[in-house]
């Protein structure tokens, strides 16, 4: 693997005259999480901040080289009384996605800890082709 490539999902540029600053707040979006990738010579280690999550609500998977991190808050829809206008914190996604071929996916590990999710992958062993002397008949 020659560099861990992560992933932002990307939104279609919007023009300042029909910005509303309200808009995403009304919908499901999806943001980046603030990540630090380090290597070593054994393995690559991800930290991702994910504050306020539970670990329940974070799904961690690998499809085809690609190492998905999602967290997710699902709120009930109860008025509890209060008088709320609005409401912002009542539902987020926070997803990000790191191409990591050439780690060996069956031992990746992972912590969360005061709200940083911490995962090691170890490098698979580099393959060093073998020369062979063949004799002539």
């Amino acid at each position: 693997m020659f560099d861990m490539i992560p992933f932002v999902s990307s939104r279609p540029y919007k023009s300042t005259a029909s910005w509303d600053p309200f808009q995403e707040f009304f919908g499901t979006v999806a943001h980046a999480a603030a990540t630090d990738i380090r290597e070593s010579d054994e393995a690559f280690t991800i930290e991702t901040e994910l504050p306020g999550y539970d670990k329940g609500e974070i799904a961690i998977s690998m499809k085809e080289g690609v190492l998905t991190v999602k967290a997710e808050h699902k709120a009930e829809g109860k008025d509890d009384g209060k008088g709320y206008i609005r409401r912002e914190r009542s539902f987020s996604t926070v997803e990000r996605r790191f191409e990591v071929s050439g780690v060996d996916a069956g031992a990746i590990q992972a912590q969360y800890v005061n709200g940083v999710l911490k995962l090691t992958l170890p490098k698979l062993p580099e393959v060093v082709p073998q020369q062979y002397q063949i004799e002539i008949q």
